[in-house]
C-alpha cells in the first residue's frame, strides 16, 4: 500500500473514526484503525465492539484528485499514535507507504515516521446494516435531541437500561427520553411524515460520540434500525452502535400536569447565580442547594458546616402561586438549564418533595428534577 493524500483530509477522516477506538479491550487489534485502499479511494474503520465508525474518502472530490495512488492494499495502524502524528503534520500532503506488511512509513516535509502495524487479517469483519426506509433528520436537529436528553442517562450499571436514551415513535411524533431515577429529560419531535413504530434504547456513551461527530459534519442524517443495532449515516460516514436490551420504564406518568407554583427567570442570570452558589459544593460539600421563594424575590443558598455558607437572591420575571422552600441537586439543575436555548425559563413546582419541571416556550422539551428533603 502506497499513496499520497492531502493532510487535512486524511487527518479529518482519522479523527472522525478514532472516536470508536477501544481503550480497554482483550483484542489489541481494536486499538488500531483499519485502512483499506482501492481505486475508488480510502476506507477507514475503527470499532470498540459497541460502536463502529467507517468513513470513505474518495480519490476525487468535485473532479479534483485528492488521493494519488501508487499501490493498493490494507493496514491496521495503531490509531491513537497515528492521530497524534497527523496532528503534527506541517505539510499540505502526506505520503503513506507500507512495506513487508509490518511497517508503515508516514512522510511529510522533513519528517519521517515509521510505525509498527498489526496483522490486518486479524481485524474483525463488521457488517454495517442498511434499511430500505431509513428515518431522515437534519444533523443539527438530531444533535439537539442528543444534547437535551443525554444529560439524564444513568452512569451506574446496576440498571443498564437507564444508561441509554429511549427513542420511540407514535404516528408523526418521536419521543426521546432518558432518566437516572433522580432526573428526567424528554424531547418530543414532530415529524413531517409518519414513520414505522420504533422503540429502541441507544447507549448514552454512543450518543455522546455521535454528537461530537455531528458537530463537524452537517447535512442530512439517515437512521437505519435493525433488531439490536442502529446505524447513522451522514455524507461518507457511517456510525453504528449496539442497542441496549430490555424494556425502558414508562415515564409519562412521572411528569406532573398540575402545578401550585410557577416562576419565570432569565436563563443566563439564573445559571450565573446557581453556578456561584454551588461553588462551595465543589470544595467537598454535597451538591444540594436551597430555594426559598418569597413574594418579591427568591433566595438561593447553600450551607455546609464543613465549608461555609453562601446566599444570593434573584428576582423572577414573573411569579404565580404559593410560597415554598425546596432543595435539589445543583448539578442536575445547571445541566438542565445549560441545554435549553431560549432566553426565559419557566420552573413549575407541585410541592416541596414532588418533582418539578423546567421548560421554555418550547413545550416539546421537558427537564424534570426530583427534589430532596431539607430540614
Amino acid at each position: 500500500m502506497k499513496f499520497r493524500i492531502q493532510s487535512n483530509i486524511f487527518s479529518e477522516g482519522i479523527n472522525n473514526v478514532s472516536r470508536a477506538l477501544s481503550t480497554k479491550t482483550p483484542m489489541p487489534i481494536l486499538k488500531s484503525i483499519k485502512i483499506d485502499l482501492n481505486e475508488e479511494g480510502i476506507y477507514l474503520t475503527a470499532s470498540d465492539s459497541t460502536i463502529t465508525i467507517k468513513q470513505f474518502m474518495p480519490t476525487f472530490i468535485d473532479n479534483k484528485q485528492t488521493i494519488f495512488i501508487e499501490e493498493l492494499g490494507s493496514a491496521a495502524v495503531p490509531g491513537r499514535l497515528l492521530l497524534e502524528v497527523l496532528r503534527k503534520a506541517n505539510d499540505d500532503y502526506i505520503e503513506i507507504n507500507m512495506y513487508e506488511d509490518k511497517y508503515i512509513k508516514i512522510n511529510f516535509k522533513n519528517s519521517d515516521f515509521t510505525l509498527n502495524c498489526l496483522d490486518v487479517m486479524e481485524y474483525p469483519n463488521i457488517d454495517l446494516i442498511d434499511s430500505n426506509e431509513p428515518i431522515e433528520f437534519d444533523s443539527v436537529k438530531f444533535e439537539q435531541i442528543i444534547k437535551q436528553t443525554v444529560i439524564s442517562v444513568s452512569t451506574h450499571e446496576s440498571r443498564p437500561i437507564l444508561t441509554g436514551v429511549n427513542i420511540k415513535s407514535n404516528e408523526n411524533k418521536l419521543y426521546c427520553i432518558s432518566t437516572d431515577s433522580y432526573r428526567l429529560s424528554e424531547k418530543i419531535v414532530e415529524l413531517e411524515t409518519p414513520i414505522p413504530n420504533i422503540n429502541i434504547v441507544i447507549p448514552g456513551k454512543s450518543l455522546l460520540d455521535l454528537e461530537k461527530l455531528l458537530l463537524t459534519n452537517r447535512g442530512k442524517l439517515q437512521i437505519h434500525i435493525a433488531s439490536n443495532i442502529v446505524s447513522f449515516k451522514i455524507k461518507n460516514i457511517t456510525f453504528q452502535s449496539r442497542l441496549l436490551d430490555g424494556n425502558f420504564p414508562e415515564t409519562s406518568r412521572l411528569i406532573p400536569k398540575e402545578f401550585g407554583l410557577q416562576l419565570v427567570f432569565n436563563r443566563i442570570e439564573l445559571i450565573d447565580v446557581v453556578d456561584r452558589v454551588s461553588l462551595l459544593s465543589k470544595e467537598g460539600a454535597n451538591n444540594i442547594i436551597n430555594l426559598d421563594i418569597y413574594d418579591e424575590k427568591t433566595i438561593i443558598s447553600l450551607d455546609s458546616p464543613e465549608i461555609g455558607k453562601v446566599v444570593e437572591d434573584i428576582t423572577p420575571l414573573s411569579q404565580e402561586g404559593s410560597l415554598m422552600r425546596i432543595g435539589f441537586n445543583s448539578k442536575y439543575f445547571l445541566d438542565a438549564l445549560k441545554v435549553l436555548n431560549e432566553e426565559k425559563v419557566t420552573i413549575k413546582f407541585t410541592g416541596e418533595v414532588r418533582p418539578f419541571i423546567i421548560r421554555t416556550n418550547d413545550e416539546f422539551v421537558t427537564q424534570l428534577i426530583l427534589p430532596v428533603r431539607i430540614e
